[in-house]
């Protein structure tokens, strides 16, 4: 940093002595070697920005995919870095130059450019720089829109409406309905915004959900609370935004936003009917009348009525998929041993429960029972899983049940990846009961049957001398 200063302290030096006429000419001429100083020059200084010095502009960022792209256009991982690195550089130099100057059209249309370059382009992004440039883009956007006049504001928005498909690819095609739909405040633009998701919501029909689109900022917004909420900006009244709720009542947000007024007030039985309703309503929607359910659990319990806590969980557990153990915990919890027994058995045998059934036998005790039902599945990543608990209670069962499955698998794989995974259960093997003498017997008959798979042989080697 020392070395810097002392550097530019002596560069400084050096100019102040310079003529003016030769400074001029000095510039000139570096202004016509290198584009980027051009383009700065011209942007800064020049009293118009006129078409040319636009298409300039765009040829500099075409400079750029062109520097950091191979022969087929692709930017890879080792160039991804210093692409969005040099276009984010270009958008703090360039365009903000022209923001400063007034230039707000030509600034708004030279990001957009910027935008479409890096939404468009094939590059390994990893990293996330496309992501990054984009964030980018919608900060200058905003700061345009904050700066410039309202017929401006009037042309942005409309042509955030005619890019919202096909401009970029799709993901990022959310940062432009993010910012159509998040950054225009004016009245007349907001009602625009209405009517867009009016068309979207009718589209839904009878359906319970109205539709939502992904905002890079505030993640998935729901068409119908989004426009409740314009209708809020806009000065609504209450009488009117209270109708425009009842009429689209089927949309399960508007009844979420009830329930949840219901619930702020400590309303507890309209909020048991509006969600045994909505069970009704939305009877078709697995994942949705299972979140009913479980609002429903915790008002029973809360409000300590034990008959309907306890018929609700019975209805969460063999009507709704389940996850984990936890309503399975709840039920347990208020029964009696032998109750608790008869609910066990048949939550063993429920569909539902399918995902969490070993969890539920590790949890019981049931090891014999786990060890069987694992050995049943037939898969043997759902025994190492459980493992840890099984080799204390059956080390002999589960050490053959590995060796089966190694036996099994050495007659069907075919490449070395492969081979080093049957080793990997070789050295597993080997750390049960006589498991050394177990692996050196599977070892000396792989190399009698297995001879002539030289890479199978040389991983061998390297775990059974």
């Amino acid at each position: 940093m020392k070395r810097q200063w002392k550097d530019r302290a002596e560069l400084e030096k050096t100019i102040e002595d310079i003529p003016e006429a030769e400074i001029r000419r000095l510039v000139l001429e570096l202004a016509l070697e290198e584009e980027s100083l051009r383009n700065r020059i011209l942007a800064k200084y020049s009293g118009d920005i006129s078409e040319l010095q636009m298409i300039r502009l765009k040829k500099e960022v075409d400079g750029i995919v062109y520097r950091y792209s191979d022969r087929s256009g692709f930017v890879d991982y080792y160039h991804a870095m210093d692409f969005t690195n040099a276009l984010n550089e270009f958008l703090n130099d360039k365009v903000q130059i022209l923001i400063e100057h007034g230039y707000h059209m030509q600034a708004f249309e030279l990001t957009n450019y910027v935008f479409h370059c890096a939404g468009n382009q094939a590059m390994d992004d990893s990293d996330g720089g496309t992501s990054w440039i984009a964030d980018h883009c919608y900060e200058i956007w905003q700061l345009i829109l904050t700066a410039c006049s309202e017929k401006e504001k009037r042309q942005i928005f409309q042509w955030f409406q005619s890019h919202r498909k096909d401009y970029v690819v799709d993901y990022m095609e959310d940062y432009i309905d993010d910012f159509l739909m998040n950054e225009f405040h004016d009245p007349d633009l907001l009602k625009q915004k209405l009517k867009m998701l009016d068309e979207q919501i009718e589209k839904a029909g009878n359906d319970t959900d109205s539709g939502s689109w992904y905002s890079a900022h505030y993640g998935y917004e729901n068409n119908v609370l989004k426009r409740l909420q314009i209708m809020g900006e806009l000065g609504y009244s209450q009488q009117k935004i209270r109708e425009y709720r009842q009429r689209f009542r089927h949309f399960s947000a508007i009844r979420k936003l009830e329930l949840q007024e219901y619930l702020d007030k400590n309303d507890y039985k309209k909020a048991v009917e509006l969600l045994q309703e909505s069970k009704k309503l939305d009877e078709s929607y697995a994942g949705l009348v299972a979140e009913y359910s479980c609002r429903l659990i915790e008002i029973y319990g809360k409000t300590e009525q034990d008959d309907a806590y306890k018929q609700e969980l019975e209805y969460q557990i063999f009507q709704c998929v389940q996850r984990d153990l936890h309503y399975i915990q709840l039920l347990k919890n208020v029964c009696d041993d032998e109750e608790w027994l008869s609910y066990r058995e048949k939550i063993l045998h429920a569909k539902t429960a399918s995902w969490i059934h070993f969890d539920l036998l590790l949890q019981e005790g049931l090891y014999q029972q786990l060890l069987d039902d694992i050995q049943k599945s037939g898969y043997i990543s759902t025994l190492d899983k459980y493992e840890k608990v099984l080799k204390k209670q059956f080390p002999v069962e589960v050490r053959d049940i590995y060796i089966g499955f190694v036996q099994k698998e050495a007659m069907r794989v075919s490449d070395r990846k492969h081979y080093r995974e049957l080793m990997r259960y070789l050295k597993k093997i080997s750390a049960y009961p006589d498991g050394k003498k177990k692996v050196q017997e599977v070892a000396a008959e792989w190399r009698v049957r297995y001879k002539r798979r030289p890479a199978m042989m040389d991983e061998l080697e390297k775990v059974v001398k």
